[in-house]
């Protein structure tokens, strides 16, 4: 098996050492590293070439955004196989030999495994990824079957950092939409779904940083909830998978289908809390094209708001709490002197 790892990067001159550094640490050495500097400004390809030479290939290219940095990894790669490292994230030591060994033992249907990562920087989230979704895979290698419905179920354990892909599945326009701004991963591995065998490796063997105040990735517009591009990121791959014939009229249909409508009720919502009336009308025209009634659109809507509005009155409940509480003598509160 000869391994290209594949690590995208814009304006990480720092983060990206670490990452090529837990690349060059591997215990089964990789066979070639592809760094694609997506146009960075902050000197990060003089100091990959200081600092690296011949041992990592440097592309550079005008900023184009996440997905055509790691698609055009991809083409210029001569590895049968493609892992993917973003630039912020690291890898421990046996990542790769780990998945080498599960994808040997496992036999040629696989032509995907990933493994479990650790969350860092963010004490308020899960501690790994299968943690968050409640993962609890019974053995160190396993098969992951229907791998598309736990997309669809909004439980994936699977993210891009630790994947290791044959890559025959994702070139020659198999790839990342270069379209999205947000979701390509989820978009491809969805595809992917029907395309290959899952497995994975249970131990957690990438290390991914979830600080509030990193620096946004290269396509990270999940901090801006109001962001129309989010919504019509989202809206597009959906409506996109319903056409897919593994999709259409299959059981996944209704999950798909599902997930459109919310992306087109919450689009909804914020355009009116935002009195942009007329787009909002828009998206309560997509909600009626996917086979929605008016008098169900205007009930789900105000229940939305209702709830919204229980919800900030408990916080504002709770806080109001907790400053009463603060404003009390300190013995009052049962605390030490």
């Amino acid at each position: 098996m000869k391994v290209t790892a594949l690590i995208p990067t814009y304006n990480r001159r720092t983060q990206v050492l670490r990452a090529i550094d837990s690349v060059i640490a591997q215990t089964l050495p990789v066979d070639e590293i592809i760094v694609v500097d997506d146009g960075s400004t902050d000197g990060s390809d003089e100091t990959i070439r200081e600092r690296y030479g011949p041992r990592v290939v440097l592309i550079r290219q005008e900023n184009a955004g996440v997905s055509a940095a790691r698609n055009r990894g991809v083409r210029e790669a001569k590895g049968d196989w493609v892992a993917f490292l973003d630039s912020d994230d690291t890898w421990l030591p046996t990542k790769i030999e780990r998945q080498v060994e599960a994808l040997k033992s496992l036999g040629d249907d696989f032509g995907l495994c990933f493994t479990d990562c650790v969350f860092e920087g963010n004490p308020f989230t899960a501690s790994s990824a299968f943690q968050k979704v409640g993962f609890e895979p019974p053995a160190n290698f396993g098969v992951l079957d229907e791998p598309s419905q736990f997309i669809v179920e909004s439980r994936e354990p699977f993210w891009i950092q630790s994947l290791l892909v044959l890559r025959s599945l994702v070139g020659e326009g198999a790839g990342f939409d270069e379209a999205m701004e947000t979701g390509e991963d989820t978009d491809l591995m969805f595809r992917l779904g029907f395309k290959t065998r899952f497995c994975y490796c249970s131990e957690p063997l990438v290390r991914v940083d979830r600080n509030p105040s990193r620096a946004h990735a290269l396509a990270d517009l999940f901090g801006a909830p109001r962001d129309d591009r989010k919504f019509d990121n989202w809206a597009r791959m959906y409506a996109r998978w319903l056409n897919m014939p593994e999709v259409s009229g299959t059981s996944y249909e209704p999950g798909v289908r599902n997930m459109l409508r919310t992306v087109f009720y919450n689009s909804a919502e914020c355009k009116f809390h935002q009195l942009r009336i007329g787009l909002a009308l828009r998206e309560i025209g997509r909600l009626r094209s996917i086979g929605d009634s008016y008098p169900r659109i205007v009930a789900t809507l105000l229940f939305r708001k209702a709830t919204k509005l229980r919800r900030n009155r408990r916080t504002a409940s709770d806080e109001g709490s907790a400053a009463s509480a603060d404003s009390r003598p300190r013995s009052a509160r049962g605390d030490a002197f």
